[in-house]
């Protein structure tokens, strides 16, 4: 109520200054503008600062940019405090770079005072850009940038949860202390010996890994009087900034940084002050501005910068946020023109939603407006590509002046590959004379498509009209390295950087070509470029090494080696050059420290950790099996279709923390049925972190004949689900299998960054198989210093164990391991076989609150999901409504998709992508139930399960033991489990494989261990009340079939799908089932939506076969529905395995016969009661009048049956099936 009294307000303020902006007595320019009525504007005689704004706007849309800047300069001119400067500087952000305008802007600019963000970042770049670096420098320390920062990181930011955890920073300062970082990396605060001159702080080199990472910077700034402040900010990325460890509300984004994105204005005592900054990167670059002024923007007098903690106040501090962008309202002459730009404007600071809500509400007023939906078609486009695709063809489709929207549809196509789509909208017209951005990216698009002559023509027409912008002399460029003439290429290069140091796309171009071609004096001159600017640059010292080196300038690599460490202790290619340089001088222990340290810090140098495992004689070799080749078969095991020769898996952990894991499997075909099953060999992995490499696959045919494998694909699993696209699988069809041949499959699987365990981990291996195993061998390398637990279950293998100064190495192995020979209903075998269980995690509660850090960050609502909470609660009288409201939504609104390999197994989305994406695994399904409870003010945990699909929790190991996710509340002094995958599962009941679990609940970080109740034999109760009547020698029947529970469940997943012929036959061929020869001649089903009711199936019937007066004795089964005819688990005299039923249930079947005179009924048995500890059977026979009334109750009470128990149970069982053949008597006269 109070929002939206707020917007109300705030609403109708706007409308007053609308009304009485001096904009509003006049023609209304902004409403030619969205009404698309641009010939019209253009033609007004108006020279003041807001027709030049709109002009250039209109121009800019148009892609007539020579006439936008005319304009925008000359609003410069009469106006340059204004928010409107943002709005065009920004919209023609992709082309500003490209043209000269850098240097008129400064001509423009120096001697003007001026107070406007946004210029004063161009006018600051435009300095950069004519390579002023001093000047630049000077200007920015006039604006109060800090420069000076000490630097920590980094920390995980998976799934951008980073924003939402609270690492050690912002719980403590400690510069003397180190942290496990993201991956496990050790990390501590530093700060680069060389000092920034950049009003642009980049950490993306001085921080590694700095993609999906947390980094914080903190100093230390002393403000000289009591005073209003003002900390401005601008980001890459999503960050919360801490004043005096009091946090700012958290900005989440992903973005370009320009100045003053964010301003906060607060008033501070005179002294010390903290401040902390954390940024959470997600991918690309990772940096920030922040200067703390005055109010106009300038440099506080006497303000200091230590990076030497000092004593501060820590205090409540109260702040106000600026937003200049605002000052729109008074400069436009109608609410739409200030929704439309100011929403563009927050569409630039990453502020999505807040975005679309301010252009939904122009589009409202203005709905036909070609600028609105072409803005709009900007934000979808990145997220929701066929609605933002629709939206920029719609604006086309209103106005075809606006080629804007064919450059951003076209270069979308190009950006992902697809050429001759991105053709198709460069083509719809003619491209204009004037055209700057279209005409660029056609010749881009044929550069790309190297069609050098259609290139060259378009350079020509765009050299006619912008023949001195950066731009052409990039593409002329461009265009000679495809017709192969790097020096006429270098030449175009170096006239396009000298209009532009700024213009990065130039300069890297130019770099790595001169670089290829040993232009050398290039490239040192353009990486000093670069150190000039900024000389914290790494990178930039790193292309100067490697050019020293190659010139043999050994000292003076050296020195910039040293140089580089003390910038930042986490580039990693420092220590490779330092490495080099100790092999050429022959000092190989030293050089394999520097390259220890530089895979420790990314372990993705594969070939230099092969190179290191050569000089430690550890590279893996493909090892001779001649041995297995010429080994023969154990009589006992020529019964099986094949045999394994060899199963080996050998793990080996880097020092890094990563891991390399050997595969050797040796499968020799003994049948041919096993062709099928053992003629492909699946390979699951994860390419966010992990890489194979196959060795060998081949087979060796009967005759000695080896035929390698050819066939082998690798795919994603899950190609049509976005957020899965990380899980992949090879497949290796092994070529010529026959009875008698042997298949060989040796690969490797590396990890090229640590694991989402970072230096813990864990592994299970089994020695058992479905077919025999000759020799199963699991061994583990290891560091020495890792601490490690291990247990075999279901056998006794002791490890041999050898171990020196470095690693310790533990084999396991068995020999003649026999075939599992499988059972009926006997459990799984993954929990029978023997089994090495490992792990490293130190215990239960740094595991717990390892994960919950993982997963609650990803608990959090956007404004949908708020918006749908409201919805589905805003009828409930009661708590337990609200629940049943949400779960219901989550369990049928949100599909689920069982893909959960590598990091996706453990990590779950957050929750506005789930809900955005109307998909999700198990534990994505779990964060949205979690988020909804929430939101609706309902406490409710995130609970990590061991389901009995799954092997028993091993309680005396710590580790990730678990393989599925639910919730759960607080009910009734215990816990009620909502598992948000169990679409047909009524509310307050699990699905099968959740009953009878192991579950760790997370509250707060903290585990609570529980088993999950199991079903009682009631809760899933299959009960069939049955009514016959006999008329004319026919059988007349009707059955009520009332199921609960499982049972329930079973039927909805197959029946709510069907249409109502397949329900009927489906039907008819369930009561023909059970009794054969039978017409279904009504039926109906009730509940099948409505989970809170048991499912009723209702059948009437007529069957003319059962009874006939020809026969003199009739003879019917007493319970057709429910009795035993069979029971393959008790077929065998002996067991070697236990039973293991799915769950408790109980069958009742409730018959009442009308017996018409002229026929007599009798029954084979009476009265049954048998009882025993895991089943119950009752049968009544009761005969009143006319009427029979006969009633079985069986009950499954316990669902193990031990081994030990089974001829017993046998007995009993058999009994009971022996009382099922009990037959009814029917006589007629």
């Amino acid at each position: 109520m109070r929002k939206r009294t707020y917007i109300s307000i705030s609403l109708i303020i706007l409308l007053l200054i609308l009304l009485t902006s001096p904009f509003a007595k006049t023609t209304k320019l902004g409403d030619l503008l969205l009404e698309n009525k641009f010939e019209l504007l253009k033609n007004s005689s108006n020279e003041d600062f807001y027709s030049n704004v709109l002009f250039s706007i209109t121009y800019l849309l148009e892609d007539n940019v020579s006439q936008a800047w005319r304009h925008w300069k000359k609003s410069i001119e009469i106006k340059p405090n204004s928010p409107w400067h943002q709005v065009i500087g920004l919209l023609g952000y992709d082309l500003w770079d490209s043209l000269p305008i850098y240097k008129e802007l400064i001509t423009l600019l120096r001697e003007k005072d001026f107070n406007n963000s946004y210029l004063e970042y161009l006018y600051w770049k435009a300095l950069l850009s004519q390579n002023l670096v001093q000047e630049a420098e000077k200007y920015s320390e006039e604006k109060g940038f800090i420069k000076d920062f000490l630097f920590l990181g980094p920390f995980e930011n998976i799934g951008n949860s980073g924003i939402y955890k609270e690492y050690p920073p912002e719980k403590e300062i400690n510069l003397e202390k180190t942290y496990q970082g993201k991956n496990g990396i050790d990390i501590k605060w530093f700060t680069p010996e060389e000092r920034g001159k950049n009003a642009y702080t980049s950490i993306y080199n001085l921080i590694y890994p700095n993609q999906w990472a947390v980094s914080y910077a903190l100093c230390y700034f002393y403000v000289p009087q009591n005073q209003d402040i003002y900390i401005r900010i601008g980001t890459t990325s999503s960050y919360k900034l801490f004043l005096d460890d009091f946090s700012f509300p958290q900005i989440e984004t992903q973005r370009r940084a320009i100045w003053n994105q964010e301003i906060y204005k607060t008033k501070l005592s005179s002294g010390w002050h903290k401040l902390l900054l954390k940024l959470c990167n997600q991918e690309g670059d990772f940096g920030f501005f922040l200067r703390v002024t005055d109010s106009r923007g300038n440099k506080i007098p006497g303000l200091k910068i230590s990076l030497v903690p000092q004593n501060y106040k820590r205090a409540q501090v109260y702040f106000e946020r600026i937003t200049p962008e605002k000052e729109l309202i008074k400069e436009s002459d109608s609410s739409e023109i200030f929704y439309t730009f100011y929403g563009f404007l927050l569409f630039e600071k990453g502020l999505t939603d807040e975005a679309e809500e301010y252009l939904k509400r122009a589009e409202k007023i203005k709905q036909n407006s070609s600028i609105i939906k072409f803005i709009l078609g900007k934000i979808y486009l990145d997220s929701q590509e066929e609605l933002g695709k629709s939206y920029l063809l719609d604006s086309y489709s209103i106005s075809k002046n606006l080629k804007i929207n064919l450059y951003y549809l076209s270069l979308y196509e190009l950006e992902h590959g697809r050429y001759e789509e991105a053709l198709k909208y460069l083509e719809k017209e003619d491209i204009p004379e004037n055209s700057f951005l279209l005409r660029s990216l056609l010749i881009r698009l044929f550069n790309a498509l190297s069609w050098t002559k259609e290139s060259e023509d378009q350079i020509s027409t765009l050299e006619k009209k912008y023949k001195e912008s950066q731009e052409t002399y990039f593409l002329k460029g461009k265009m000679y390295e495809k017709r192969n003439m790097p020096f006429k290429a270098i030449e175009n290069y170096l006239k396009a950087l000298s209009m532009n140091w700024e213009n990065w796309e130039v300069f890297y171009n130019l770099f790595y070509l001169a670089r290829d071609l040993h232009k050398y004096d290039i490239v040192e001159t353009l990486a000093k470029n670069l150190i000039d600017k900024d000389p914290t640059d790494v990178w930039a010292y790193s292309q100067l090494i490697s050019i020293y080196l190659s010139q043999e300038r050994i000292d003076e690599a050296q020195k910039l080696i040293e140089k580089a460490k003390n910038i930042t202790y986490l580039y990693p290619e420092t220590f490779i050059y330092e490495a080099e340089i100790y092999n050429l001088k022959d000092e190989k222990e030293l050089a394999m420290e520097s390259y220890q340290k530089a895979i420790s810090i990314d372990p993705s140098y594969k070939g230099i950790r092969e190179y290191l495992n050569y000089l430690r004689s550890e590279q893996i070799r493909i090892p001779d099996i001649s041995e297995y080749i010429t080994q023969k078969v154990p009589e006992e095991f020529l019964d099986f279709p094949a045999i394994y020769l060899l199963d080996r898996q050998e793990r080996i952990m880097q020092k890094d923390g990563s891991f390399t894991v050997v595969f050797h499997k040796i499968i020799k075909i003994l049948k041919d049925e096993a062709k099928e099953k053992y003629g492909e060999i699946l390979i699951n992995y994860d390419s966010s972190f992990e890489d194979v490499r196959i060795l060998r696959a081949r087979t060796i045919k009967p005759d000695g004949k080896e035929i390698e494998a050819t066939s082998i694909q690798d795919f994603a699993i899950a190609s049509d689900y976005p957020l899965y696209t990380d899980q992949r699988q090879i497949v290796i069809s092994m070529p010529s299998v026959e009875k008698g041949s042997i298949l060989e499959c040796f690969y490797v699987i590396d990890e090229y960054t640590r694991s989402i365990f970072g230096k813990n981990f864990q592994d299970i291996f089994f020695f058992q198989n479905e077919i025999p195993i000759l020799r199963s061998i699991y061994t583990l390398k290891i560091p020495s210093q890792i601490d490690l637990k291990y247990k075999v279950y279901n056998g006794k293998i002791e490890p041999q164990i050898k171990e020196d100064k470095e690693y310790k190495i533990l084999t396991w192995e068995m020999e003649n391991v026999p075939g599992i020979i499988e059972e009926p209903y006997m459990p799984d075998p993954s929990k029978l076989v023997p089994q090495l269980w490992i792990t490293t995690f130190e215990s239960w509660e740094s595991l717990a609150d390892w994960y919950y850090s993982l997963a609650y960050p990803q608990i959090r609502s956007d404004k949908n999901i708020k918006e749908k909470v409201k919805e589905l609660t805003s009828g409930a009288k009661t708590e337990e409504e609200k629940i049943k409201s949400i779960y219901y939504f989550v369990t049928n609104q949100v599909r689920y998709v069982g893909l959960e390999y590598g990091i996706r197994g453990i990590m779950p989305h957050s929750a506005p992508e789930i809900f955005k994406a109307k998909y999700g695994d198990c534990k994505d399904k779990a964060i949205l139930l979690l988020t909804m409870l929430k939101e609706a003010g309902i406490k409710a945990y995130y609970t990590l399960v061991s389901t009995r699909y799954s092997l028993p929790l091993k309680k005396e190991l710590p580790g990730f033991q678990f393989d599925h996710a639910i919730v759960a509340l607080p009910y009734k002094n215990s816990y009620l489990f909502l598992d948000g995958t169990a679409e047909d599962v009524p509310f307050g009941e699990v699905p099968m494989m959740d009953q009878g679990a192991d579950a760790m609940i997370i509250i707060d970080g903290k585990p609570l261990f529980t088993k999950i109740p199991m079903s009682k034999p009631e809760d899933n109760l299959r009960r069939y009340d049955i009514e016959i009547n006999i008329e004319d020698g026919k059988l007349l029947a009707e059955v009520l079939i009332n199921l609960t529970g499982y049972f329930a469940n079973y039927y909805r997943y197959y029946l709510k799908t069907m249409t109502t012929l397949q329900k009927e036959n489906f039907l008819s061929r369930l009561l023909n089932y059970y009794i054969p020869n039978s017409k279904l001649t009504d039926w109906d089903i009730q509940n099948l939506s409505n989970l809170e009711e048991p499912l009723l199936i209702k059948l009437r019937f007529e069957n003319p076969y059962l009874i006939s007066n020809k026969k003199d004795i009739n003879l019917i089964k007493m319970f057709p529905f429910t009795s035993i005819n069979s029971a393959e688990e008790i077929s065998k005299e002996e067991r070697v395995y236990d039973i293991e039923y799915y769950l408790p249930y109980k069958e009742v079947e409730d018959i009442t016969i009308k017996i018409p005179k002229g026929v007599n009924i009798t029954t084979t048995i009476t009265e049954i009661i048998k009882e025993n500890d895991w089943i119950s059977y009752l049968v009544q026979v009761e005969r009143k009048e006319n009427i029979l009334h006969l009633k079985r109750v069986f009950v499954q009470k316990e669902i193990l049956i031990p081994v030990q128990n089974f001829k017993e149970y046998k007995k009993d069982l058999e009994e009971i099936m022996n009382y099922d053949r009990g037959m009814l008597l029917i006589k007629t006269d």
